[in-house]
């Protein structure tokens, strides 16, 4: 076949953006008079709910993993759709003895006909035993094209971005980001 058929071109082009995951799209503020630096950090997150287990379960081992090598321990609580014990989390929180909380949640986004493609997150990082808040993002995650990335992969990428930029505002010491 001496040339490419449009259509097969057009085709493999389409393919191509699809499978692209666009950059993820991160604001924040923290407070002027935000000074702690988490060493027992618990995280209570409904991460999972948009994309899957398998999704929820990157993303706990990649932030676990990055906290601990910037010297925090990290706790999780996974917050499920039809939750009845409201006080389940700060039950959890107050068990494992965390000074800070991080909250991941779903704040909207973006649905195809078939399937939802990009989640509003908002991140906040709070003072545990004060619930002062100290820092808050608004994280805009895509999710990539299904035929390249696997939930897994997305999971750990949204772990790296919002761990990025908590280090970029420097809440967690003198951790590095981690490039990509």
């Amino acid at each position: 076949m001496k040339h490419a058929k449009p259509s097969l071109l057009l085709a493999l082009v389409a393919l191509l953006l699809v499978a692209c995951a666009p950059a993820t799209k991160m604001v924040s503020n923290k407070a002027g008079n935000w000074q702690s630096q988490p060493k027992r950090l618990f995280v209570v997150t409904d991460v999972g709910s948009d994309f899957g287990d398998e999704y929820y379960k990157s993303f706990e081992e990649k932030t676990t993993s990055i906290l601990r090598d910037c010297g925090v321990t990290a706790g999780f609580s996974r917050i499920t759709e039809l939750e009845l014990d409201r006080d389940i989390h700060v039950n959890r929180v107050k068990a494992f003895g965390a000074d800070t909380v991080l909250t991941v949640r779903r704040n909207g986004g973006t649905r195809s006909q078939n399937a939802l493609f990009h989640v509003i997150y908002d991140v906040v990082l709070m003072d545990a035993p004060s619930g002062k808040i100290g820092w808050r993002a608004r994280t805009d995650f895509y999710r990539g094209g299904t035929a390249v990335f696997t939930p897994a992969e997305r999971g750990a990428s949204l772990a790296i971005d919002i761990t990025n930029k908590m280090k970029d505002d420097g809440l967690l010491g003198t951790c590095a980001p981690i490039k990509a």
